[in-house]
């Protein structure tokens, strides 16, 4: 018979502390195999104390996660009074802001604007949208949840220069590999030669071998511009400028500046470069 409930006592199994957690590791996998019904991600690259810290809070995430039940933000923060955004003047705004984010903060709930708005936005947003939104709460002490503002309200924008940022981050940090979700599957070169993304970073692999570092990189995004077509689709362009310095094996340092422009695309809400221009990378 399948027990779902399977506990074990993990004290006093050895003098050794060590062994002692060794154990104690072993068993929270089988409890996790156990009520989670499936194989849990490696945990191999981790400290043994990593490993065990770890492996507690998911046991204990899964366990109130299966307890939780669905509830609007405002019934699980007690219904609490506030006034309407309308009912409010401008200089009132800062102070009630401040007020609902507290309310929040007190159940460990956090709003995260990525993006610049007015207070007048913020507070409609928290108490008109946020507040209504229906939800699995789950309180775990020390636990916060966030919310988005952006999740509810996309910002192609704030996206575009996502992608960017993580694109010319990799880019500098010689790290750009088929995890990078930024992008592309396919990259379409403007004399319409398709590449996949693999050969793609098979040529950026060789600039970066060329070099030992990227040095004193600096970037500023200039510009930023997208159109939206039907079915969730979209074209988007970024541009800037860059600066960095190329070193050789023999410490020499080649100066690499200029712009740079990154062509992106939007399939199912997602924004990724398919083509890129910048110093130091051909083509050819």
């Amino acid at each position: 018979m399948k027990n779902d409930n399977i506990d074990f006592q993990t004290d006093d199994f050895n003098s050794d502390p060590e062994e002692n957690l060794r154990i104690e590791n072993e068993i929270l996998h089988l409890k996790l195999k156990a009520e989670l019904g499936g194989e849990l991600i490696s945990t191999e690259t981790l400290s043994p104390d990593l490993e065990n810290t770890f492996l507690k809070n998911v046991l204990e995430f899964e366990r109130a996660f299966a307890n939780s039940q669905q509830v609007k933000i405002i019934d699980f923060l007690g219904r609490p009074s506030f006034r309407k955004a309308h009912d409010l003047a401008d200089h009132e705004m800062e102070s009630a802001l401040e007020y609902v984010c507290a309310l929040m903060r007190e159940k460990s709930i956090v709003i995260d604007f990525s993006g610049n708005y007015d207070l007048r936005l913020k507070y409609s947003f928290i108490t008109e949208e946020l507040f209504e939104y229906e939800t699995d709460i789950i309180h775990i002490p020390g636990m916060i949840t966030h919310y988005i503002y952006e999740e509810f309200h996309p910002s192609h924008e704030l996206d575009i220069e996502a992608r960017a940022t993580d694109f010319l981050t990799g880019w500098f940090n010689q790290k750009l590999n088929d995890h990078c979700w930024e992008l592309a599957n396919n990259f379409i070169l403007p004399n319409k030669t398709v590449l996949s993304k693999n050969e793609v970073l098979t040529k950026i692999q060789r600039v970066f071998d060329a070099y030992t570092a990227f040095l004193e990189a600096e970037y500023t995004i200039e510009e930023i511009n997208f159109v939206l077509r039907e079915n969730e689709l979209g074209s988007g362009i970024c541009k800037g400028r860059l600066s960095y310095k190329a070193i050789l094996e023999n410490g020499e340092k080649i100066e690499m500046d200029g712009s740079f422009t990154l062509y992106l695309s939007m399939e199912d809400q997602w924004w990724n470069i398919f083509y890129f221009d910048l110093p130091g990378f051909k083509w050819e």
